[in-house]
């Protein structure tokens, strides 16, 4: 694909065609950062020859930890402020960035463009905070963040390579799980490997309890998959996770395995990678199975999932039906925790296990 041709900078002189150092800034979160390597691979491709270096927040960083497409990752402060983004404004202006793309709605963001001197600045058009830019991306009602995220590449007349996450597993930490699950036998006692998150929603300066599905749910699905398919199942999590994880196994008739807060995100993306389904709540670590390629359910409520579901082929949601048709003009990145329409209690039991059942069959006919 020839390089895009992108349009000079309205009142300045035309800039180089073919950038040589490009900022990219996505500080959080997890699922939020996954959903925007399509973008990063569309530009790395578009411009081979670019240093391509992102901005990021410490916690959403491992993520792109080995992304083949970036040189290096820069520290996003945890919790910004004007100075903090004026710190780090100045310092990234003697990186003498010639393109800087901002893949967030915060004004924050944008600022930083604008402090770090980058003379092209593309980025995210909402509720008028996008004034620094110099090309602008409106996000429409229902428009999933991956496909906003390419729209502002668009505006620079680069296309899309791909609507799929990735995130590429560490040798180590395959090895590792490799080791860890031939000491545990678990693949040598079971037809399947199942892995199931059901904790997640807490994120830095952010928690959401209302979008984890009920442990007795939980339960209730994998001594269903342990009965019908033979299946064995892995809990997985981190510290915040421990009470679901507990109240699952506490629930649960058939034996389990416990792994939470025993993987760092690299063993956890290497287990997801040799499993036949993931299952979880809206969370990074859904987002982390569809980018290693698993079959992945994902249970939503009571955000939607037209905005922040995992992508991929062998991707499944189960949602209240009402998510699928809000109505134009509702701000999809607000809860809607009061509208009991949209409450994740609204999934059954029997919907994720229809979709688990689906996609097992599915790895089946495949071996």
């Amino acid at each position: 694909m020839s390089p895009p041709v992108i349009p000079p900078w309205p009142g300045r002189s035309p800039w180089p065609q073919h950038p040589e150092r490009i900022l990219v800034v996505k500080p959080c979160c997890l699922g939020d950062v996954l959903m925007a390597t399509p973008a990063l691979r569309a530009l790395h491709l578009a411009f081979p020859q670019a240093s391509i270096d992102v901005a990021v927040t410490a916690w959403a960083a491992p993520v792109l930890d080995g992304n083949p497409h970036l040189r290096r990752l820069i520290r996003y402060p945890d919790r910004a402020t004007p100075q903090e983004i004026l710190r780090l404004g100045l310092r990234l202006r003697r990186e003498r960035y010639q393109l800087g793309i901002g893949l967030d709605r915060s004004p924050w963001v944008n600022l930083l463009l604008w402090l770090a001197g980058i003379p092209v600045r593309a980025g995210i058009d909402s509720r008028r905070r996008g004034l620094l830019l110099t090309h602008r991306a409106r996000p429409r009602p229902g428009q999933h963040e991956t496909e906003l995220y390419l729209e502002v590449l668009e505006q620079l007349g680069i296309e899309q390579e791909g609507l799929h996450p990735e995130y590429e597993v560490p040798p180590g930490a395959r090895a590792a799980v490799d080791r860890l699950l031939a000491d545990l036998r678990i693949q040598d006692r079971a037809s399947a490997l199942v892995v199931v998150h059901p904790g997640g929603a807490v994120n830095p300066g952010a928690t959401m309890l209302s979008k984890r599905w009920p442990p007795e749910r939980y339960a209730e699905l994998i001594d269903r998959l342990v009965v019908d398919h033979g299946v064995a199942v892995v809990l997985v999590g981190g510290s915040s996770d421990r009470e679901a994880v507990e109240a699952v196994k506490q629930a649960a008739r058939s034996s389990v395995y416990d792994l939470s807060e025993r993987l760092a995100l690299p063993e956890l993306a290497a287990l997801c990678a040799v499993a036949q389904l993931f299952v979880g709540n809206d969370s990074g670590a859904s987002h982390l199975a569809a980018a290693v390629g698993t079959p992945t359910v994902t249970i939503f409520g009571p955000t939607s999932p037209l905005q922040y579901r995992p992508l991929g082929p062998r991707s499944r949601v189960c949602a209240p039906e009402a998510s699928w048709h809000l109505p134009t003009g509702v701000d999809l990145r607000r809860s809607q925790r009061e509208d009991p329409t949209l409450d994740i209690r609204q999934v059954t039991v029997d919907e994720v296990y229809g979709a688990c059942a689906h996609l097992l069959g599915q790895a089946a006919t495949r071996c």
